[in-house]
């Protein structure tokens, strides 16, 4: 027994000293500094003596006695540098009092909480000219609307009734919020790669990134740049086919984290889509000249306006999919699927992952309906490169399109 809390009180102290290291090698390379490696070790290597003491006494003094012990050194330090007229900052002092409180948790065995910590601290000290970058892109509308998805996630969410009302009970008020919170938290994703990435790796990523935020945004942005420029068609039809292809990815996610099963259903044809979409738009960027690209039109996702817009859509989808299912059967769904996949396929996806988790209908149909829905999406989108793009760039859509059609329409049919 002695062996044993021995031989976990070593791995706890050599955890200690890599974390610390971890943390430390950054501030290391800065100068001036007010602590480098051995500093953040010997902090975290402190705080994990505090917390096996903590863990044997049971006296919580000793974690307050250690917290202040390592305070009154930063605020001696900081005294000096004063003194001297150096440079002042916050970021080392907190950073060392993260490594103190790291050496803790691992002290009292809550290992992977002091990883977690331990590698946040790390990515916030490393990255500081990458934020700092991407603060300066934010507006004050992006950083207000970042607020309303705190709203939207941690205070309306947990005061929703998770009970089911309507007709078929179909409206449950939290589940609804919860789809809105998941769709909200990926398109904020999304969003925020794309502030950060901007024009930096051209019109590829771009359309990657286009489908992560919105396939149908991206669209009509490069429609509308084609239009204006029709040199750029052929660039605008693999940014729009590659925001597309994401489209399936998303899907996969959606349809994963509420039902396993009917991704294992999907991932045959979604995977035969990804790849038969991919190929022709690597083709096409490989015989395109290299343009500048734009950057996707998208307003902020964790707005609240259009969490609520898209709450409601999927609120209606539910309803809609649950009557046609009872009223007509199959054909009600898919019937459903079609007409609410032509602008979005989110809320199609989530409603019918939901009803074929709660036994609603089965995995196969929910299956058919999201390809479907996702069929459905890709006709308005390519109708969209129609009437507003240069020929040269509908024809390049659609022969994307159609490869990545393609695959769901034999299943289907």
């Amino acid at each position: 027994m002695e062996n044993t809390a021995a031989l976990l009180a070593f791995q706890n102290y050599l955890l200690a000293i890599l974390l610390g290291a971890l943390m430390g090698l950054e501030r290391e390379l800065r100068e001036p500094r007010l602590a480098g490696l051995r500093t953040f070790i010997l902090v975290t290597l402190f705080g994990c003596i505090c917390g096996h003491i903590f863990t044997l006494a049971g006296d919580s003094l000793i974690l307050l006695a250690g917290m202040a012990a390592v305070t009154v050194q930063i605020a001696l330090v900081y005294f000096l540098r004063a003194r001297e007229d150096m440079e002042i900052g916050i970021t080392t002092s907190i950073a060392l009092l993260m490594a103190f409180g790291v050496g803790v948790l691992l002290a009292m065995k809550q290992t992977a909480a002091a990883v977690a910590l331990s590698l946040a601290t790390a990515v916030v000290l490393y990255f500081k000219l990458q934020m700092h970058e991407f603060s300066r892109k934010l507006s004050q509308h992006d950083i207000y609307a970042m607020f309303q998805f705190g709203l939207i996630a941690f205070i309306i969410l947990p005061v929703l009734p998770n009970r089911g009302y309507g007709p078929y009970e179909a409206l449950n008020p939290y589940n609804i919020w919860l789809m809105v919170v998941i769709i909200s938290a990926l398109n904020l994703c999304g969003y925020v790669t794309l502030k950060l990435v901007g024009h930096r790796w051209g019109g590829p990523v771009l359309g990657i990134l286009g489908g992560l935020v919105s396939s149908t945004a991206t669209t009509l942005t490069f429609s509308r740049h084609a239009r204006d420029s029709s040199d750029s068609s052929m660039l605008g039809a693999v940014v729009v086919s590659l925001a597309s292809t994401v489209v399936l990815v998303r899907i996969a996610f959606l349809v994963g984290i509420i039902h396993f099963d009917l991704l294992l259903e999907l991932a045959v044809p979604l995977t035969a889509m990804f790849l038969a979409g991919l190929i022709p738009a690597v083709i096409v960027w490989k015989v395109t000249a290299r343009q500048e690209a734009p950057v996707p039109e998208a307003s902020n996702p964790a707005a609240l306006k259009p969490a609520i817009i898209f709450g409601l859509i999927y609120a209606v989808v539910l309803l809609a999919v649950s009557g046609g299912k009872l009223l007509f059967g199959n054909k009600g769904v898919y019937i459903v699927s079609l007409i609410s996949g032509l602008t979005d396929v989110d809320a199609i996806t989530l409603s019918n992952s939901r009803l074929a988790l709660t036994g609603r209908f089965g995995i196969a149909q929910a299956a058919i309906s999201i390809l479907i829905a996702y069929v459905a999406n890709l006709a308005f989108k390519l109708a969209m490169v129609w009437v507003i793009a240069p020929g040269t760039m509908f024809r390049w859509t659609l022969l994307c399109f159609l490869c990545l059609a393609l695959p769901a329409i034999v299943i289907v049919i």
